[in-house]
């Protein structure tokens, strides 16, 4: 594949501050979370990381594919929030955090998610697996294929509460995953997450997550904690239309994950900011046609693309296109011509793909040959690298 280095002078208008570390932190002193990782809502970019693809134990942090689940099934219209479940044995023998739901008696779908997103209700799980799988093998069949379905490479489920077990695992990096879906599939489910404070079965229990409504602007989402995974947060906040989801997991203590969430959201808000590298359907280069009515056709991206920068590497925003070239016609509107990567410093993210800004047909068969001859007596000067300076301006 041969490369053609684009350098972008970019010109940001009213660059909005978000906040990005690609690096590890260079002490404990930073962070005392053995997993952390903050990745900027909109694009998905990972502003920082440390271990955030290691396997470690979700915990409590479980919970949110369950709630993903039901808030499914809900926003399907499967089951309504005033539909009730029966309460099992099985429920009620639950122990850890629990909403204290007694056998026999029937619960209130909104009552149950409330019990999960603010009480952490073991027991809320297991009625909600039964009541809408049939039972909790199944349920926890369907959060395997959700996960799968997310594309996360480091999870596997074993039960709906987050209980430990030796092939119950999950990463902060999927667990953001699995966050950022929450809140842009059903932000109308969003808020049950936020709340505070819950009553029921006549006893009222605090949410854990300390940092709802804190300075930091934090929204949701849910705590955890287990011997095995330690103290465990997914927190999101979302400051001046900038939302960033953060987790943290292994701390020590309550006060200590909470400490390095609000370490890691006030690092991506303050030292990061949002650069618009292509506009949807803006030709930002060329490609060679070979057996076209045309000898060049625009490549451009689909959608806008956007990318959390360091403020200190603004200046230094470069972005590589990468396409075979050549292309040979016809070239059909859309099709596929090449990649887009950015990068700055000693840094290189994802990739972005590029399409086929028109269509272009083909020559008949005696151009085709006038071609042929041309390049075999002039030679073919295409397979060789080139750079050139292209400016967009950006308006975020």
């Amino acid at each position: 594949m041969r490369k053609i280095a684009i350098f972008f002078t970019i010109v940001v208008f009213n660059a909005i501050e978000a906040g990005k570390s690609q690096q590890k932190p260079e002490s404990n002193e930073f962070l005392s979370a053995e997993q952390a990782i903050s990745i900027d809502f909109e694009t998905e970019d990972c502003l920082f990381e440390k271990n955030g693809h290691l396997r470690c134990a979700p915990s409590s942090m479980t919970k949110l594919m369950t709630l993903y689940i039901v808030f499914s099934a809900v926003g399907s219209g499967r089951i309504k929030l005033c539909d009730e479940f029966p309460v099992s044995e099985q429920a009620q023998k639950m122990t850890g955090s629990r909403s204290f739901f007694q056998a026999g008696t029937m619960a209130k779908v909104e009552d149950l998610i409330k019990s999960i997103a603010v009480h952490s209700g073991n027991d809320a799980c297991i009625v909600i697996a039964e009541g809408l799988a049939g039972d909790v093998a199944a349920f926890v069949e369907e959060m395997n294929e959700k996960a799968k379905e997310f594309g996360l490479q480091n999870t596997h489920f074993t039960n709906p509460a987050g209980l430990p077990n030796d092939d119950h695992f999950s990463s902060v990096h999927d667990i953001a995953i699995i966050s950022k879906r929450l809140i842009s599939d059903f932000p109308q489910f969003y808020h049950y997450l936020s709340e505070k404070v819950f009553t029921v079965n006549s006893i009222t229990q605090h949410n854990r997550n300390t940092l709802l409504g804190n300075s930091l602007n934090v929204d949701g989402l849910k705590t955890g904690k287990t011997d095995a995974g330690g103290y465990g947060i997914s927190i999101s906040a979302k400051n001046d239309g900038k939302r960033l989801v953060v987790v943290v997991n292994g701390c020590k203590t309550a006060k200590a994950r909470a400490a390095d969430a609000s370490k890691l959201l006030a690092l991506g808000f303050k030292e990061f900011i949002p650069m618009k590298i292509a506009e949807a359907g803006q030709t930002i280069s060329e490609v060679s046609i070979l057996f076209g009515v045309k000898e060049k056709v625009g490549i451009c991206a689909h959608e806008n693309i956007t990318v959390s920068v360091p403020k200190k590497y603004k200046d230094s925003l470069s972005v590589e296109i990468k396409v075979n070239e050549p292309v040979e016609a016809p070239i059909v509107l859309g099709a596929k011509l090449g990649e887009l990567t950015y990068k700055y410093g000693n840094f290189t993210f994802k990739s972005y793909d590029l399409f086929a800004c028109e269509s272009v047909e083909k020559v008949n068969i005696f151009q085709r040959g006038i071609i042929m001859l041309k390049r075999l007596f002039l030679g073919n000067k295409n397979g060789e690298h080139v750079e050139k300076p292209v400016g967009i301006k950006n308006a975020i």
